[in-house]
C-alpha cells in the first residue's frame, strides 16, 4: 500500500510536468515546421533545453544520505523530491541566422529568445522571425519567438525543475548495500505511461584500511543507474505524442560522520546523463504532412559534489541535500530505516 501510494505520487509530479512544461508550451509548432524539420529541431532543441537538462541532473540526487551501508537485511525506504535550479545563463538561448536555413531574424545576426524556463513575455517584446518555405524561399509567416513560461514568476520562488523519488535500500554482505528505485509501468487513459527502473551500490571502503578503526568517519564509494521511460500524448485522437527516455549515472566517494541522532554526509565524483525526445505521429500545416518529425538529444557530464544532513528519530530519517554541478540541486526527503 505505501509503496503504490509513493508510485502515485512520483507519476503524478512526472506527468504534470510533461504535459505542463514539455509538451504543452507557447510553441507554434506548425510554423516550425513549415521552416523544414531540421530548423524545426534546432528551435526546440534550445527552447527546451534546460527542462530536459534540469532532469538529468535531478536524477542523479537522493541516491543516500551517509556513508554507512546497512547491516545484513537491514533496509530503508525513502521518497525524495529534487529541485535542479536552471541557471540564469538558461533562461535564454541564442538564435544566430547562420544556424539556420529557413528561419531569419530580421533585426540583426542574432538575438536572445527565452527558453521554456525564461520570462514570459508579451508579442511586444519578442523578436520576430520569419519562416521561409524550404522550396520556394518565400516568407510563409512572421510571428512572435516563443516566449518563455514564466514558471518563477508565477509558479515557484525561483526556476527550478521538479524530480521526485522513491527507492529502497537493502544490506548485503561485506559491508555492500544495494539501492533499487522502481515504478512499473503505469499507464493514464488520456494522458500516457511512464515507468523508471533505477540500481545503486554502496560498497563501504574503510574495512579494507589499515587503522580503519582509528578513523571518525565512515567511507564509501557508490555507483548508480536511473532509467525513465515515458509516453505523452500531444492529441490523442490524431495519435500523436512525445516519447521521452532518461538514462543517469552517477559515481561518488561517499564520507559521513554521525553525532547523536544527526548524520553529516558529503560527496565527490562524476554523473552523466542521456536523454531524447522524440515527437511521434503526423503533423500536417497548411502546405505538407510531416511524420515523426522531432528528435531531440541531450547529453552532459562532469564533476558532482554533494552535502547533507540527516535527521534520524527511531525510524523515521528527514534528509536535505545540496548538489554542486551546472543545474545545482536541492532534495529534501523523508524516510523509515531499520538498520
Amino acid at each position: 500500500m505505501i509503496m503504490k501510494r509513493i508510485n502515485r505520487f512520483f507519476i503524478a509530479v512526472f506527468m504534470l510536468f510533461s504535459a505542463s512544461f514539455g509538451l504543452k508550451a507557447q510553441v507554434d509548432l506548425d510554423a516550425f515546421l513549415e521552416a523544414g524539420v531540421a530548423d524545426a529541431n534546432k528551435l526546440l532543441e534550445g527552447y527546451l533545453q534546460p527542462a530536459f537538462e534540469g532532469f538529468g541532473y535531478g536524477l542523479a540526487s537522493g541516491w543516500y544520505n551517509t556513508a554507512k551501508p546497512h547491516n545484513l537485511l537491514g533496509f530503508d525506504l525513502s521518497v525524495t523530491v529534487s529541485a535542479a535550479r536552471v541557471p540564469t545563463g538558461a533562461e535564454f538561448f541564442t538564435f544566430r541566422n547562420s544556424d539556420y536555413t529557413n528561419v531569419r531574424y530580421d533585426g540583426g545576426a542574432s538575438v536572445d529568445i527565452p527558453t521554456m524556463f525564461g520570462p514570459n513575455l508579451g508579442a511586444d517584446d519578442l523578436p520576430q522571425l520569419t519562416f521561409l518555405d524550404p522550396d520556394t524561399g518565400e516568407e510563409v509567416v512572421r510571428i512572435s519567438a516563443p516566449t518563455g513560461l514564466g514558471i518563477e514568476e508565477d509558479f515557484m520562488p525561483f526556476n527550478a525543475v521538479p524530480v521526485p523519488m522513491a527507492q529502497i535500500g537493502i544490506g548485503l554482505p561485506k559491508g555492500f548495500e544495494l539501492k533499487v528505485r522502481y515504478v512499473p509501468e503505469q499507464t493514464f487513459e488520456d494522458d500516457g505511461n511512464v515507468k523508471l527502473f533505477g540500481l545503486g551500490l554502496m560498497h563501504d571502503i574503510k574495512q579494507w584500511l589499515p587503522g580503519e578503526k582509528l578513523l571518525p568517519i565512515d567511507l564509501s564509494v557508490f555507483l548508480g543507474f536511473t532509467n525513465l521511460t515515458s509516453q505523452v500524448y500531444i492529441d490523442k485522437d490524431l495519435d500523436r505524442y512525445g516519447e521521452f527516455e532518461a538514462n543517469s549515472y552517477v559515481f561518488q566517494a561517499v564520507a559521513s560522520k554521525k553525532f547523536l541522532f544527526v548524520t553529516a554526509f558529503a560527496g565527490l565524483g562524476y554523473s552523466n546523463y542521456d536523454i531524447g525526445f522524440n515527437m511521434l505521429g503526423d503533423y500536417t500545416t497548411e502546405t505538407r504532412t510531416f511524420t515523426d518529425p522531432i528528435s531531440l538529444k541531450y547529453k552532459k557530464n562532469g564533476v558532482r559534489a554533494n552535502v547533507g544532513l540527516r535527521l534520524k528519530l527511531l525510524f523515521l530519517t528527514l534528509t536535505g541535500e545540496y548538489a554542486f554541478q551546472e543545474y545545482n540541486t536541492m532534495s529534501v526527503g523523508v524516510g523509515f530505516s531499520f538498520r
